[in-house]
């Protein structure tokens, strides 16, 4: 145990996005204890950060936003009731939320996170699982949503 600081960790996806969907909230708590326990957080910079910078807040919450997706798409893609249709209404799931992210705010992050995504896309780009999304009677009600975003091509303007 102990033997100083880890450079390496395994990435729990679930965990980073509780983690970051707790700190967008403690925006207000950590404000409060800045202004009325002076002594509690000594270090300037991350006073600055909390009490001034509320573009870091907004970022956490972006970054909690993509996060939601991935999260709420493990959880799902691993129960042994899990298909390929459910993989692809996640991909859409995801699709969407990528989507969302700021042009003016995150350029060069949502550039980055299209260009992953195509790249993984390209794995279940195939009529075949295409056609098996369609089929599947149990996706009835998830078809325009799919149908949708696959007509907007949202990730080939990168």
């Amino acid at each position: 145990m102990g033997g100083g600081l880890k450079t390496y960790l395994d990435i729990r996806w679930i965990t980073v996005y509780k983690m970051l969907d707790l700190i967008s909230w403690l925006e207000i708590c950590l404000k409060e204890v800045i202004n009325e326990n002076l002594n509690v957080i000594i270090n300037e910079a991350i006073k600055t950060i909390i009490n001034w910078k509320r573009g870091f807040f907004n970022d956490i919450i972006d970054l909690a936003n993509i996060m939601k997706p991935i999260k709420e798409a493990i959880l799902n893609l691993e129960s042994s009731k899990a298909i390929l249709a459910d993989c692809y209404f996640y991909l859409a799931y995801l699709g969407q939320s990528i989507n969302k992210i700021s042009e003016d705010d995150h350029v060069i992050f949502r550039q980055y996170v299209i260009k992953i995504f195509n790249e993984r896309f390209k794995a279940y780009d195939f009529d075949e699982y295409l056609l098996a999304y369609y089929i599947h009677p149990g996706y009835k009600s998830k078809k325009l949503i799919f149908i949708k975003f696959f007509n907007i091509n949202i990730f080939k303007k990168i």
